[in-house]
């Protein structure tokens, strides 16, 4: 008998026996069957009358036979007592089997009976039969192989010939357009992506890139001039022991930072000027107004509305709500008083925008609405400005308790204040 077969008859017939108890159909009891047939009744004309149903009590009466009988069967059930088989015990029967010893079976049945009736292998048993079936097998043909592969792996139907592995893989490889990379197919892929518009033309780019290796080629005659000479300088300089290497080399790169402005100056002298639409368009961009009102501090946003009641009447409940936005940054504050002012705030401040945004329509009247926001303001940036206190007095109590654990400072110190008194007892009054 293969070991693919008896694996594949193994788990059916534990399947069969574990449901076979709950599949069974309980004893029915004579009390239950005349319960039942005092409720149906044959068909019949309307004229004749039906039974007369049974009284509660009797029912009652006859309800509580089912339950003792089914408490006769469990302990009948408690009463039968099986031998139960330990896992090491059938792991090394079903070993047995492996080996060769086909006499065994009847006494691996026999085990899974027992281990069955007794109700405490029910999950584990299926984790020794998954333990089992990872250890490879000997002697096992393709065909039997491949049924069992088939149950335990559904998603490999897809594949034509599951033991071709490789071929499916250079096949998979092989539609791939992106593998095996060559300078022809990235060429065409460039081509490609350019004449679609997803990337632009990269001559431009390349250009850039090659000037920055040679970059000494776009230096002009007289910065090369110079700074060859002051090379040879300090290099002569450092062959003969006047400077050390570092300074030299330090000298050298201000030297190039001068040289590097003074190239940036020449480059925009040679610049053609410019046209006059160009200029016309910066005229314009200098002429354009900006929404920021004269003075200094930060811009505060102000927005009410406006509801037109009919009637004529000016006034109306709803005009009286106004916001003021603010941003943070403006506000000039340091990095604690800033986080202090997050905190109180909450979701007032938009951390996307960097704005404070406070609502009031506490009053009736708009202006006073207005300084409502206001003195809210004030008061937030008040109180925010605490916290700069708050970490000065935190940092100098921390220096002070690390000065204080320190036993060298603290005899210093002790000594430093005697020699004080010291010193002005004996100045003269």
């Amino acid at each position: 008998m293969n070991p693919a077969i008896f694996w594949r008859n193994l788990r059916h017939f534990r399947a069969r026996h574990y449901l076979s108890s709950t599949l069974l159909p309980s004893p029915i009891s004579s009390s239950t069957l005349r319960l039942q047939s005092s409720n149906l009744r044959f068909f019949s004309s309307g004229s004749v009358k039906p039974p007369p149903t049974q009284q509660p009590a009797q029912v009652n009466s006859d309800e509580a036979a089912p339950t003792i009988s089914t408490s006769l069967s469990e302990s009948k059930k408690g009463d039968i007592r099986v031998e139960d088989v330990s896992n090491k015990e059938f792991k090394a029967l079903i070993e047995k089997y492996f080996n060769g010893d086909e006499q065994i079976l009847p006494l691996i049945m026999e085990a899974i009976l027992r281990r069955g009736l007794s109700g405490k292998h029910e999950q584990t048993d299926d984790e020794l039969i998954d333990e089992l079936q990872r250890v490879p097998l000997d002697d096992v043909k393709d065909q039997e192989f491949e049924s069992d592969f088939e149950e335990l792996h559904e998603t490999d139907e897809e594949i034509e010939n599951l033991y071709d592995a490789r071929q499916y893989v250079i096949q998979k490889k092989m539609k791939d357009p992106f593998f095996n990379m060559n300078d022809s197919k990235w060429d065409e892929m460039i081509k490609e992506a350019t004449e679609q518009g997803f990337l632009k033309d990269t001559r431009e780019c390349e250009q850039i890139l090659e000037d920055m290796l040679s970059w000494d080629k776009l230096l002009p005659d007289e910065i090369k001039r110079k700074v060859e000479a002051r090379y040879k300088e300090l290099e002569d300089k450092v062959g003969e022991g006047e400077l050390e290497p570092q300074e030299a080399y330090k000298m050298f790169k201000e030297f190039e930072d001068q040289m590097v402005l003074e190239c940036a100056e020449i480059m925009a002298a040679e610049e053609p000027p410019p046209e006059e639409d160009e200029t016309a368009v910066t005229d314009r961009k200098k002429k354009i107004e900006l929404d920021d009102p004269p003075g200094e501090g930060p811009i505060l946003r102000w927005e009410s509305r406006v509801v037109f009641a009919p009637g004529g009447d000016a006034w109306h409940p709803k005009n009286r709500k106004v916001k003021l936005s603010v941003t943070f940054k403006e506000l000039g504050l340091s990095k604690y008083a800033f986080r202090r002012l997050q905190e109180v705030v909450g979701k007032r401040y938009h951390s996307g925008r960097d704005e404070l945004t406070i609502t009031s329509e506490r009053f009736e009247h708009r202006e006073e609405n207005r300084k409502d926001c206001l003195r809210t303001l004030y008061a937030l940036i008040e109180d925010a400005v605490k916290a700069d206190k708050l970490v000065e007095e935190a940092r100098t109590a921390f220096i002070k308790d690390r000065l204080k654990s320190n036993p060298k400072f603290m005899a210093r110190l002790k000594n430093a204040k005697s020699s004080n008194a010291q010193g002005t007892q004996q100045m003269p009054v």
